[in-house]
């Protein structure tokens, strides 16, 4: 699933494929348990039950995958795509990070490139598709980025 270039190239973090489960609290809502789809350090894309409206201030709360960190961060729905618009696309929400603090962003970063290690990553997600995610990182992680794969590229045909 991948949006259309022009949304993508809006990122200002690689967007990777995730999986664990995600706790929201809404303002004035209960809390609702939901399912992340991918992710980076400017948001998160979740499944849910329970429709989420756009500009729905909430609390994350989850577990960064491969360690035992919880992360607790505020969001903001900022687009919604109800059950009825589904054809083979998933029903969720796209939330941005509101404030998210400095160690919780490092985390996301350093896992999301430390998947541009795993072959099977790269090869899934398309090259290009990283390439253009990529492009938009700030410049430390930019060079972090290339520099992983093009140490890859003697092992990988993933760059030809």
């Amino acid at each position: 699933m991948y949006l259309f270039d022009a949304e993508r190239s809006k990122r200002t973090g690689l967007r990777i494929p995730v999986d664990f489960d995600v706790r929201c609290e809404l303002v004035g809502y209960p809390t609702v348990m939901a399912k992340a789809v991918n992710m980076s350090t400017g948001g998160i894309f979740i499944t849910t039950t329970e429709p989420i409206g756009v500009q729905v201030r909430m609390n994350l709360e989850f577990l960064m995958p491969d360690t035992l960190n919880s992360i607790q961060v505020q969001g903001e729905s900022v687009w919604s795509r109800p059950l009825e618009a589904q054809q083979d696309l998933w029903q969720g929400t796209g939330i941005k990070f509101v404030g998210l603090p400095e160690p919780y962003l490092n985390l996301i970063r350093d896992y999301s490139l430390s998947r541009l290690y795993d072959d099977e990553f790269v090869r899934r997600e398309g090259i290009i598709h990283i390439l253009s995610d990529i492009r938009n990182l700030p410049p430390l992680d930019r060079l972090k980025a290339y520099h992983i794969l093009i140490r890859k590229e003697g092992k990988l045909n993933v760059l030809h």
